[in-house]
């Protein structure tokens, strides 16, 4: 077995020479030579250097094609293309029959199946996933040792696991951002290993491997679902239904190692008892396992698992059990850190060993795994069927666009939704049977259902490691209301909706209409709007209402309304009129064609109140002092949704402004000479929108004026307790909660909604004053403004009446504050167009 050398420092620095796979795997198997070591076909030994991902991928790959213990099964691609999926591992047996025992398997979430189904001979499904942060990497290279452990492994133990259990091995959640880090640690590793922390191997460039191409954060897209890897990987989840599903994550340098349960108040109050004795239980085989290797460790503080959106609480509330495993990080080679030093290669020994005792946990608890399984389905049927609420009816809110993605995300989380067989009522909101739906909680994600369309504002423990809450509907801005009137669903339960449905366009014209018109309601219609302006097309924007009626059509159009001349473009009537039949096709909207321009009430479409719309060409600084995660949800909107380009440029460079007319700030890391050059383009006439951390920026080059409203204080809290410092601490955060918030509907910024209120999604605690000038706060928080999640009193009390949004002059041009995320995670589709109408509209405040 070659050998390989790797510098470990601790009192002294002294040279440590081991086989590899006797270093990472049990020392009592025996080995296929059939069956390549990693080291052998990526060139270096794990832990050596980081694995990029093609060696990793195509290592797998060259596993199923040696070996009949094993398929590839691939779920995704990234959004640079990478192929994502599970290595699917079993006897030789099971693997030749392997449909027929998925198959077999699904019956246990079944209630109406499960009861036929002998579980004392069938497979343990076992999902082991590794790394959804790019950076954690020591997970993703124990992938490839467990592999070759359980592909070259040969005797009675493997023997016993691979005949009682199909092992799912995902060894890279998120391709991008791994590909990423490897890229950079590899590139600044020395051949004589540096373990200084100053290190730039230990500093990666912004914004780092952690996230994906887009820089979201992929383990919390498990409810929203709004990346390919997730997508995919929830589709696998669901295929497969596994009894026990890892996460393999890193965290600080100088910790040690965690492992689940987390803290006991911290689990949702969905998740069922049982869930916890099941983890707790499996606990003693990780506590086994790693006292054998002497490695430190703890379990239970820390973490939780309230938020459902993660790769180890999402199966919770799915039948399986989710673990978190978290390996200190050494995001390098060989690290110092206070107790010593980490190296590489045991972060990954770490990694493989939690594995290999997941896997036992696995095949000693086969049958109480596998019935749980079917416990908890048949308890969810039964909870439902005691809840009073029956079923939660919502509309598609004159949007079929916002509707068509809801839909979608139910039907991705395997929820049964059918169209409303009748016209209802519902806490005083109106329900059309054309355009409401149903979803009943009699299924079997009746635990799921509640989770996304319940509401919470009390809470056993104040303290979150995530977001405390997660409606959708909210989410969306979309009226919805539980159906609990005692009766059942016979009478407005309609034929079930299999597919999301699509938001077809309509172009109500004929080719010699003298406009065309289109409102602002739709989600997409900024996708439409962008397409018009990008073909070099004149494109008005309608300030106020206006009753159209040319005795064969009548309707009313609202401020905010987009109106194209048929005359004076540089197409002619015809050619505007194909252009338009592919825009409504493109774009899902509907596009009228007007006769003439004269109204019976309200504007004229000659009327000065129409204003003509410059096509936004929209600069964004990123880097260093800018937020990654709000640039991302930005950047990832304009780009997959709009299909706007979007010029991103690092602080140190000196681009043209001239050639742009809107700037987006997301942070404060500009220099000196840029931000005055940025506040001067502001006085010219240039739209510059502050989005959350850019505020700062306001204030420095005196482009407007923000007030902060003062922290809630800490009176009545014990200062002299330091024990209580984290509790305290926690009482006045709000780690992401949903307020309301009043919109002045007749400003541009609040073109396109029809309500005076509308959900939001607050993740910190920050307050600002209104401003004082006429006309410039056109979203303010309500007076009673907590709808949803966490927040004490006197953080209540500080946000109503609060500013959302504001708008400062300066000069000729406009500064739009964002305050807030109106893009959270990409799922906050209810405020996004909030966003959208400041680059669109800037000009018009």
């Amino acid at each position: 077995m070659k050998k390989f050398k790797l510098l470990v420092f601790s009192l002294a620095l002294s040279i440590i020479s081991f086989a590899q796979v006797d270093y990472y795997l049990p020392g009592d198997i025996e080995y296929d030579n059939n069956i390549p070591e990693p080291e052998v076909f990526v060139g270096h030994e794990i832990g050596e250097w980081h694995l990029t991902h093609d060696k990793l991928y195509y290592y797998m790959l060259r596993l199923a094609e040696l070996s009949d213990r094993a398929i590839w099964e691939e779920y995704g691609r990234s959004h640079e293309g990478r192929p994502l999926g599970n290595l699917v591992i079993s006897s030789s047996s099971n693997i030749a029959d392997i449909e027929n025992l998925r198959k077999e398997h699904l019956k246990l979430s079944d209630p109406a199946k499960s009861a036929g189904v002998n579980t004392a001979e069938m497979p343990v499904v076992i999902k082991l996933g590794y790394g959804v942060h790019g950076n954690e990497s020591s997970s993703q290279n124990a992938s490839a040792m467990l592999a070759y452990y359980l592909l070259a492994g040969k005797g009675e133990i493997i023997d016993k696991i691979l005949e009682n259990c199909i092992i799912l091995i995902d060894p890279c959640l998120n391709p991008d951002g791994f590909q990423r880090h490897s890229t950079w640690v590899n590139m600044y590793r020395s051949t004589n290993l540096n373990p200084d922390a100053n290190s730039v191997e230990f500093s990666e460039g912004w914004p780092g491997g952690r996230t994906n191409h887009y820089w979201f954060d992929l383990n919390r897209d498990y409810i929203m679902l709004q990346h390919p890897e997730t997508i995919g990987r929830v589709a696998a989840f669901h295929k497969w239904k596994p009894n026990i599903n890892t996460d393999h994550h890193e965290m600080g340098a100088s910790s040690t190692f965690f492992f689940q349960p987390g803290v006991r108040t911290r689990e949702n109050p969905l998740t069922p008892q049982e869930n916890y004795e099941l983890v707790t239980e499996i606990a003693q085989y990780h506590i086994k396992y790693l006292d054998g290797i002497g490695s430190l460790y703890y379990s239970e503080e820390g973490f939780d698992d309230f938020y459902l959106g993660k790769g180890s609480a999402y199966p919770d509330i799915h039948a399986s059990v989710g673990i978190l495993f978290e390996q200190a990080g050494v995001k390098g080679h060989l690290r110092e850190v206070p107790s010593g030093t980490i190296s590489f290669p045991f972060a990954i020994k770490n990694q493989v060993t939690v594995s290999l005792s997941t896997i036992e946990a696995g095949l000693n608890m086969k049958e109480k795994l596998l019935q749980h399984q079917v416990d908890f389905y048949k308890e969810a049927m039964s909870l439902a069927g005691s809840d009073p609420v029956k079923g939660y009816v919502f509309s598609n809110d004159n949007d079929p666009g916002r509707t068509t993605h809801f839909i979608e995300n139910l039907l991705r989380h395997q929820i049964y939704v059918y169209r409303l067989k009748n016209d209802i009522s519902l806490d005083g909101k109106k329900f059309k049977a054309t355009d409401s739906y149903l979803v009943p909680l009699n299924q079997p994600e009746y635990r799921y259902i509640k989770s996304i369309f319940g509401v919470m504002t009390e809470f056993a423990d104040e303290t979150f490691y995530d977001i405390s809450t997660w409606n959708l509907p909210m989410s969306f801005n979309l009226p919805y209301a539980a159906y609990n009137t005692g009766r059942g669903l016979t009478d407005i339960q309609g034929p079930r909706v299999v597919v999301p449905p699509i938001a077809e366009g309509s172009l109500q014209a004929g080719a010699g209409s003298y406009a065309y018109v289109f409102e602002w309601n739709d989600y997409y219609s900024p996708k439409a709007l962008y397409s018009l302006l990008d073909a070099g097309l004149t494109v008005k924007l309608g300030n106020d209402s206006f009753l159209y009626n040319d005795g064969r059509f009548k309707k009313e159009f609202k401020p905010g309304t987009i109106m194209i001349p048929a005359y004076g473009q540089n197409l002619d009537r015809e050619e505007l009129f194909l252009f338009m039949k592919g825009l409504v096709v493109d774009c899902g909207i509907t596009v009228y064609g007007l006769s003439t321009g004269h109204t019976p009430s309200g504007i004229d479409l000659g009327s000065n109140s129409f204003s003509v719309l410059q096509k936004p060409e929209i600069l964004m600084f990123i880097g260093d002092g800018s937020s990654s995660r709000d640039a991302g949800e930005i950047w990832h909107m304009l780009d997959t949704r709009f299909r706007m380009p979007l010029t991103m440029v690092n602080p140190d460079r000196s681009p043209d402004l001239s050639r742009y007319n809107v700037i987006i700030l997301t942070g404060s890391g500009l220099p000196e000479r840029m931000q005055g050059e940025i506040a001067e383009w502001t006085r010219r006439g240039g739209t510059l929108i502050t989005y959350k951390g850019g505020n700062s920026f306001i204030n420095r080059v005196k482009a407007g004026s923000v007030e902060s409203i003062p922290s809630a204080s800490f009176e009545g809290i014990d200062k002299l307790n330091y024990g209580s410092r984290s509790a305290a601490y926690s009482h006045h955060s709000i780690p992401g909660s949903i307020f309301e918030v009043k919109l002045d509907i007749t400003h541009p910024l609040c073109y396109g909604y029809s309500r005076e209120t509308i959900p939001v999604f607050k993740g910190n605690a920050n307050a600002y004053k209104p401003l004082q000038a006429p006309f410039s706060n056109p979203a303010i928080f309500t007076q009673e403004p907590l709808l949803s999640g966490y927040s004490s009193k006197e953080n209540v009390d500080r946000i109503a009446g609060s500013a959302f949004i504001s708008v400062h002059s300066s000069g000729r041009g406009r500064v739009v504050s964002f305050y807030d995320n109106t893009n959270f995670r990409a799922i906050w589709y209810g405020t996004s167009k909030l966003f959208m109408n400041s680059i669109f509209f800037g000009q018009e405040l």
